[in-house]
C-alpha cells in the first residue's frame, strides 16, 4: 500500500465573485472565499385554472427529474425550488410539466437552457411570472404556471432549502445530510392574538337565552361534545403587523362567517382583535452552555458588530480512506466552524471538581463504556469477596485443615477416657469420679461465662 502524502500542495481554486459595477469596482459576497459551483435553479410558486383538482408539477433535464408534492385544488399553491449542477446537465431544454399522474400530463411549457438569465447575489432575486401551459397536442388551453428559471451560485439564498438533482438515490432520512446547509441558530417570532370583544353575533337557534360564548383558535382550540361554532374569520399571517418594541399594535374589527360543512353562509358577527408578529424572542437550538448566540428575532435589536470574520474552506487532499466503494478507498469529509466564547477561550473557565467529574461520567448514561464495566464489575467482586470467603472456611471445618483436638496438650486422665471402650473396663468408683470431675468442670465454666456477663472477673 502506497504511503499518503501529506506535504504542501499548490491549488488554484475558482474564488471570488469575478463581476465589476460599470464604475470598475468589484462586487462582493459572502461566498468570495469558496469555489464557485453553478445551478440551474427552478421556482415553483403556483399555477391556476387546470382542470384537475389533483395534481403537481414535475420538471426535467435529460435524465434528472423532480417533482412538488401533490396538491388538491385547481388553483394549487407549491412554493418549492428545484437546483440542478450546471456542470452534470444532460440536455439542452428544461420541461416544466403540470401532471395528475405519473402518465396523464395537463399541460406543460419547456426553456432553453442557453437563453435562462444569470442571477448572482448580491443581484435582486429574479421575479416569477406566469407562463401559458399548452396540452400534448400544442394547443394552449387556459392553464398558467408562476415560476422563475436562472442560473445562479451556491451563494444563493435558495440553495439551503432546494431539492438537489444529485440526492435523488437518496431516501428521506439522510436526506437532511446529503447536502451541505448553513447552519443558524432560529430566531423565531411569535404569534400574538389578544381577543378583546365581540359584538353581533348571531346564535345558531333563536329560542336560546343566555348562551355562554368562547373564542378559540383554529389550531390550539376543539370544538367540546355540546359546543357548536357561531362563526369563523381568517387573519393572513402575511398582513400581521411585526411588533418589536414592547408598545402594542393597534386592534382592529373582522367579521365572523357562518361556515358549514367548508361553505360560507353569511355574516355571523364581528370580533375585536389585537393580532400582532412578536420579534423580541431567541429559541435555543442546543445546549445553553455551548450557546454563542442568544439575538433576538429582530435585527433591530442586535447589537452592532465591530467587525466582520470570514473564513473560506477552499479543499482538502490527502485525507485518510475511511471506507471502501467500488474497490477504491475513500471517506465522506465535511468541515465545521465554530466561533463563540465558549468555544475559543477556556483557559478563563475554572477546572471542575472531582465531585461534579465523577458525576458526570457516572450519572444517567446509558452508553457502553470499558471505564464503567470495570467500576462495575469491581464492584461486584467486591460484593460477593465475603461470601467467598465464608465458603472456604465452611470447607476448610467440613474437611478439617484446622483441627481442634487439642490432642498435643491432653493430661493422660483425658487420654485414659478417650480410648476406654463402651461400656468401660474400668472399675465403678473411677468412672464415677471422672464423671463428677468433668461435671465440677462444667460448673465452673458456667460460672465464669456469668461472671463475664455481670462485667465481673472470675
Amino acid at each position: 500500500m502506497a504511503e499518503n502524502d501529506f506535504s504542501l500542495k499548490e491549488t488554484c481554486p475558482k474564488i471570488g465573485g469575478g463581476r465589476s459595477t460599470p464604475g470598475g469596482e468589484m462586487q462582493t459576497s459572502s461566498f468570495d472565499l469558496v469555489e464557485r459551483m453553478t445551478f440551474l435553479y427552478i421556482r415553483v410558486v403556483k399555477a391556476r385554472a387546470l382542470p384537475s383538482n389533483d395534481s403537481f408539477i414535475e420538471v426535467t433535464i435529460g435524465s434528472y427529474k423532480g417533482r412538488t408534492k401533490n396538491n388538491t385544488n385547481p388553483n394549487p399553491e407549491f412554493h418549492e425550488v428545484f437546483a440542478f449542477n450546471k456542470d452534470r446537465l444532460q440536455g439542452n431544454v428544461l420541461d416544466v410539466a403540470v401532471k395528475a399522474n405519473q402518465e396523464v400530463i395537463i399541460g406543460k411549457c419547456k426553456f432553453e437552457v442557453a437563453e435562462i438569465p444569470t442571477r448572482v447575489p448580491p443581484d435582486s432575486p429574479l421575479a416569477p411570472q406566469w407562463y401559458r401551459l399548452e396540452d400534448i397536442n400544442g394547443n394552449r388551453f387556459g392553464g398558467e404556471v408562476m415560476l422563475s428559471v436562472w442560473m445562479g451560485t451556491q451563494a444563493d439564498e435558495v440553495f439551503p432549502e432546494a431539492w438537489h438533482s444529485d440526492c435523488v438515490t437518496v431516501n428521506g432520512d439522510n436526506a437532511v445530510i446529503a447536502r451541505s446547509k448553513v447552519y443558524l441558530s432560529p430566531r423565531l417570532w411569535y404569534l400574538r392574538v389578544n381577543i378583546i370583544e365581540a359584538q353581533d353575533l348571531v346564535p345558531l337557534q333563536g329560542n336560546r337565552t343566555n348562551p355562554e360564548i368562547l373564542p378559540g383558535l383554529e389550531r390550539g382550540y376543539d370544538l367540546g361534545q355540546n359546543e357548536e361554532c357561531l362563526g369563523k374569520c381568517e387573519v393572513k399571517l402575511s398582513q400581521v403587523e411585526r411588533r418589536v418594541m414592547p408598545d402594542p399594535v393597534p386592534a382592529m374589527w373582522y367579521n365572523l362567517e357562518r361556515v358549514v360543512d367548508s361553505v360560507v353562509q353569511g355574516f355571523a358577527g364581528r370580533i375585536h382583535l389585537r393580532v400582532s408578529l412578536d420579534g423580541g424572542y431567541h429559541v435555543l437550538d442546543e445546549s445553553i452552555q455551548y450557546s454563542s448566540d442568544y439575538r433576538a428575532s429582530a435585527k433591530i435589536l442586535w447589537t452592532p458588530a465591530i467587525g466582520v470574520l470570514e473564513l473560506g474552506v477552499i479543499s482538502a487532499s490527502g485525507l485518510m480512506p475511511m471506507k471502501s466503494r467500488d474497490g477504491r478507498g475513500t471517506t465522506d469529509a465535511y468541515c465545521v466552524a465554530k466561533y463563540g466564547q465558549k468555544w475559543v477561550r477556556t483557559r478563563t473557565i475554572p477546572p471542575l471538581g472531582r465531585d461534579v467529574v465523577e458525576y458526570m461520567l457516572d450519572f444517567g448514561s446509558n452508553i457502553w463504556s470499558i471505564r464503567r464495566g470495570r467500576a462495575n464489575f469491581e464492584r461486584l467482586v467486591t460484593f460477593f469477596t465475603a461470601f467467598l470467603d465464608a465458603w472456604v472456611w465452611f470447607d476448610s471445618v467440613c474437611k478439617w485443615k484446622s483441627p481442634l483436638s487439642k490432642a498435643d496438650s491432653a493430661l493422660p486422665d483425658e487420654l485414659d477416657e478417650e480410648f476406654d471402650g463402651f461400656p468401660s473396663g474400668k472399675s465403678a468408683d473411677l468412672v464415677k469420679k471422672r464423671y463428677d470431675s468433668d461435671l465440677l468442670n462444667l460448673h465452673e465454666t458456667a460460672d465464669d461465662f456469668a461472671c463475664l456477663l455481670r462485667h465481673e472477673t472470675p
